[in-house]
């Protein structure tokens, strides 16, 4: 199947704009004829054939911030709890939608919904746009009838995330900011800065120590082979986004980032906040357990806990409580699964869970603040060692040359 992206008229001669699934362009045309529309033009969605020729950087390029996702579900519930119908209110919310890539993937679910699909249904249609949550618990709100109730928690669940990610990027700011700045100040060094003092060096036949050598040679490499290095930068760059979306990368950086001294304990915190966020609220809903876990190891999308929570299937199908699953999990502390345990015998595991993600994003706000404060006197220390070095190069033989023309 295909996208296709058509501009068309109704009946009524109102132009139309959207999508639709077809095997073909003409079956595309035929299905929209059979909805009574006029087709102006259709063509198929480039960036949807974009995105299947490049899926390791159709994520970076045509992601959908998730706070998009959060309002529209909380738009769809505050519309849908006025008593709108599925249909207006979804076009009601596509005519507000300012993200293009967004309003896609609206209109597409739209289509679909006219077609006679369930909002669950059509959810599942975007799996990178709709974690699987939305059409898990989406389906219970069609089942009980609460629509209003499933969208607000879900619109939560995304506000929650959508916060704790920023968060972290908010703590990423600064070294990004440092780093850029050394590089910045070290090119200028090494590119204006370090040939002007190496004509005055050659002028005066002056001796140089080694470290002067070796910043010079520097300085010629990438004055004389910068088209070479930013290819290789780029290249690098780029091998290293498509290695890391291989199953085999992904893992090895998993488990590299785990490793990493504050950044791996803000990992594992971040993870354990994902994990009892999204089992509370899933089990609230009466989802099964072992649906729950499997929802749940596609969202928190790493390969270490994901291989736990496999595991941890597979124990409870044997009869083992979701606490026991869960022992010698190199990501969920002790304390986790002890809590789990207390909430498996009051029988108020999904309260527990809640408790447990609430404590968590507190322990991510403390470990984000622990690693800027850490960081900062890194970056300092770094960024003087680099800076210090190309400066070292160039006073230790201007001194020497100043001493020599002053014994002339």
């Amino acid at each position: 199947m295909a996208i296709y992206s058509y501009v068309a008229f109704n009946k009524k001669g109102k132009e139309e704009k959207g999508i639709v699934d077809a095997a073909s362009l003409q079956a595309a045309r035929s299905k929209l004829k059979n909805k009574g529309l006029y087709v102006r033009n259709i063509s198929e969605d480039s960036e949807r054939k974009d995105r299947e020729l490049f899926p390791f950087l159709a994520k970076y390029f045509y992601r959908i911030p998730r706070k998009e996702v959060g309002l529209f579900s909380r738009q769809l519930a505050t519309l849908l709890g006025a008593g709108i119908p599925l249909d207006k209110s979804l076009s009601s919310i596509v005519e507000q939608t300012e993200n293009q890539n967004f309003r896609k993937v609206l209109t597409g679910m739209q289509a679909n919904i006219t077609e006679g699909s369930s909002l669950s249904e059509a959810m599942k249609k975007h799996p990178d746009v709709f974690p699987s949550q939305f059409p898990s618990l989406v389906a219970v709100g069609e089942k009980t009838g609460d629509y209003e109730a499933t969208l607000t928690r879900l619109a939560e669940l995304e506000e929650k995330s959508s916060e704790l990610k920023a968060k972290v990027q908010v703590a990423m700011v600064y070294p990004f900011i440092m780093g850029s700045l050394s590089i910045f100040v070290t090119i200028f060094l090494l590119t204006v800065v370090i040939p002007q003092i190496q004509e005055l060096f050659l002028q005066f036949d002056a001796k140089l120590p080694l470290i002067t050598r070796i910043v010079i040679g520097v300085s010629d490499i990438l004055i004389g082979f910068w088209w070479l290095l930013l290819a290789l930068g780029f290249g690098t760059v780029m091998s290293f986004i498509y290695y890391k979306n291989t199953p085999k990368g992904k893992r090895n950086w998993d488990e590299f980032v785990l490793k990493i001294p504050i950044l791996g304990s803000l990992a594992r915190k971040v993870l354990v906040s994902s994990f009892a966020r999204n089992i509370g609220i899933l089990l609230s809903n009466r989802v099964p357990l072992i649906t729950t876990l499997i929802i749940v190891e596609k969202i928190v999308n790493h390969s270490i806990f994901g291989e736990e929570i496999k595991n941890a299937v597979e124990r409870i199908k044997e009869g083992e409580k979701l606490s026991a699953s869960f022992s010698g999990s190199v990501i969920l502390p002790q304390m986790v699964v002890g809590m789990i345990a207390a909430g498996e015998v009051s029988d108020r595991v999904p309260e527990m869970m809640n408790k447990l993600a609430d404590i968590y994003d507190t322990e991510v706000d403390t470990a984000i603040k622990t690693m800027t404060q850490s960081m900062e006197p890194l970056m300092i220390v770094v960024m003087g060692l680099l800076i210090g070095t190309i400066m070292a190069s160039i006073m230790v033989p201007m001194y020497n040359l100043t001493q020599q023309l002053q014994n002339i």
